[in-house]
């Protein structure tokens, strides 16, 4: 009993750790969008409407994070058991998690100017995403593979929706090379397609 006890403590700590980084990292995208300075006379309305591609990034880039947090969150609920392996993979998760403030912010500044400035910028983001996805999709596969998902789970459902995770996010990718604008509303549609609970998949 004290060694499943010390497991499932073992557990929360990871989650608990997880947790303060993805705050950190959902925080730190507000930093991104500056207060404009003084203004001449009725001229602050239009600076805070200049600041629409900061508005836009932050809003992708923070419902991105929120649902990685709560498929991360609905994975902890089902690991039982903490192995070496799984921290080193969650380490790597979480390593992607606090460099996405940047890639947000770059494109953010480089969203209206020029072509191949653009360019870089989404591929960047969008890159960095594909990588969280690959990730996210190896930790879950090594826990199945090794045995720490609770037995009662149907594993199969989950696994089908995330390996759909890198083939949407090289999409974006693809998006990102052509246009930055719509490689910032494509991730926050894949956002909401993660925020739907694996259950659907265990009808189909």
């Amino acid at each position: 009993m004290s060694e499943q006890n010390g497991a499932t403590n073992e557990t929360a700590r990871i989650e608990a750790f997880s947790d303060g980084v993805f705050a950190i990292a959902i925080t730190l995208l507000i930093l991104e969008i500056q207060v404009p300075p003084q203004t001449p006379h009725g001229g602050l309305r239009s600076a805070l409407a200049d600041l629409w591609p900061s508005y836009l990034a932050f809003l992708a880039s923070f419902m991105t994070i929120g649902v990685m947090w709560l498929n991360h969150h609905r994975l902890f609920t089902l690991i039982n058991k903490k192995d070496d392996g799984l921290i080193a993979f969650n380490l790597l998760l979480l390593l992607g998690v606090t460099w996405l403030p940047f890639p947000t912010a770059l494109l953010a500044e480089h969203l209206l100017g020029a072509h191949a400035d653009q360019q870089v910028a989404a591929l960047i983001y969008a890159g960095s995403f594909l990588a969280l996805a690959i990730v996210f999709n190896v930790m879950w596969r090594y826990a199945v593979r090794i045995g720490i998902v609770n037995d009662q789970v149907n594993a199969a459902a989950i696994t089908k929706q995330y390996s759909l995770g890198p083939i949407l996010y090289a999409v974006l990718v693809g998006v990102a090379y052509f246009d930055a604008e719509w490689c910032l509303v494509l991730s926050a549609v894949i956002a909401l397609y993660f925020a739907l609970p694996p259950s659907l998949w265990n009808r189909r």
